[in-house]
């Protein structure tokens, strides 16, 4: 099973360097990419659909056919670590190719987005800047996979 985490614009250089670890770490089992999409500024021209609507459209490119889709949204699914990890072991076992994880922008992600996504998971009702969102969704996978693997790092 592959992973890819598409982030609306580019996670701070600090941010990266707290998520490289476990990027790595999880490329062995699941092998990981990290793509980004530009992010649409909003002004007085350019309201917040319109914003989320283009940053959509861009992410929907990175999208491959046949993979399933998990939005980091504040409403989604509030999970503990062993249920992320059995959602995880459930789709290696059911044969899905890969996982498409969605990190909004500043203003989120498109509702069309979200709704047409396979698992809406959220890390609580509080909103986090996005970097956070990334560093704690890569630090989670890792988590999950080692916890799918028997490996002592969630203990």
């Amino acid at each position: 099973m592959r992973l890819r985490i598409v982030t609306v614009g580019r996670p701070a250089r600090d941010a990266q360097r707290l998520a490289d670890p476990y990027l790595r770490r999880l490329d062995a089992a699941w092998p990981t990419e990290v793509l980004h999409v530009v992010e649409e500024r909003l002004s007085a021209r350019r309201s917040e659909s319109e914003v989320l609507r283009k940053e959509a459209a861009r992410i929907r490119e990175k999208l491959p056919a046949g993979w399933n889709a998990v939005a980091l949204d504040r409403t989604g699914r509030q999970m503990d670590s062993s249920a992320l990890a059995e959602q995880m072991r459930a789709w290696e076992q059911g044969a899905v190719r890969g996982i498409s994880f969605l990190i909004g922008g500043p203003v989120g992600l498109d509702p069309t987005l979200v709704e047409a996504a396979h698992l809406r998971l959220s890390f609580g009702p509080m909103t986090f800047a996005h970097d956070l969102a990334f560093v704690m969704l890569c630090e989670q996978l890792y988590r999950a996979l080692t916890i799918t693997r028997g490996w002592p790092y969630h203990r």
